[in-house]
């Protein structure tokens, strides 16, 4: 479900402008605060955080990102970087030691990000990387705040943490895209942009994360976290399928150096878990 969000999404920013279609996929999300009740022992600064960097900083750059032209198999793969960084954000600020196996994972991660970087054309290209980094960071930020919704009700986190993003992301759509571009959905629309914002909801948020949380309380967090490269593997290739993205050369290589940077960074903290 999360691999074929990407090409999705690409479906996506051809019915809505970015702002427009962040502005209502977390409307639609947050929905069930109508009758879900609020995770009692989460503070709204956590849902906040949680709001702001996880769900709103991380999908709206990565909606720029692939408007100005990265694929959505690349993004997939950028955007795993998540992970080791989230390492590093917690070494930082939380002063968690990161072990030797998680440091080098984080260089070995970003050796392919550079070579991923050589590998697109023109500004628009290394600007939408610089975009899908940014992503990543936010998704990091995020992670620290979710640590401490642990023992709350997935689903409910998710949908009341989505309450907060619409509010900034529809000012700026008024401001930047128009009160047209907002209204898109409702004034222009089509099977193809509800199909969209629905597959971005239900499957993705609700059902995603409520999957995503299970396995982290049924599991050992290393146990888990290798699942999540399954993510980009079934993002490129439902891109190869749909939008005929070319992985291949340099790329590819990049594709794979960030993957097992990745990979070495999430089996170093099982390892450590154990």
């Amino acid at each position: 479900m999360w691999g074929l969000n990407f090409t999705v999404i690409r479906f996506g920013l051809d019915e809505f402008p970015p702002f427009a279609f962040a502005t209502w996929r977390f409307v639609l999300c947050a929905l069930p605060v109508l009758f879900v009740a609020r995770p009692a022992n989460i503070s709204w600064a956590t849902l906040a955080g949680i709001g702001g960097f996880m769900f709103g900083g991380q999908f709206v750059f990565l909606f720029f990102a692939m408007q100005a032209g990265l694929p959505p198999g690349l993004t997939s793969v950028l955007v795993q970087l998540q992970g080791p960084l989230t390492v590093v954000l917690a070494a930082l600020f939380l002063r968690e030691h990161a072990t030797r196996g998680q440091w080098l994972g984080l260089a070995a991660a970003a050796v392919g990000v550079v070579l991923i970087s050589q590998s697109v054309d023109g500004t628009a290209s290394l600007l939408a990387v610089g975009l899908a980094l940014l992503s990543a960071l936010t998704w990091a930020v995020g992670n620290l705040f979710f640590r401490s919704a642990r023992g709350a009700s997935m689903f409910a986190v998710t949908v009341w943490a989505s309450v907060l993003p619409p509010i900034p992301f529809a000012l700026m759509s008024l401001v930047v895209e128009g009160p047209e571009a907002l209204l898109t959905p409702i004034l222009h629309p089509t099977g193809r942009g509800w199909f969209v914002l629905f597959y971005t909801v239900v499957p993705v948020m609700w059902l995603g994360y409520l999957i995503w949380g299970t396995l982290l309380r049924t599991y050992p967090a290393g146990k888990v976290g290798p699942i999540s490269l399954l993510v980009p593997c079934a993002a490129l290739l439902f891109a190869s399928l749909l939008v005929d993205e070319p992985i291949g050369g340099l790329r590819l290589l990049g594709v794979v150096v960030v993957l097992g940077g990745v990979a070495i960074g999430v089996f170093a903290s099982g390892r450590r878990l154990r």
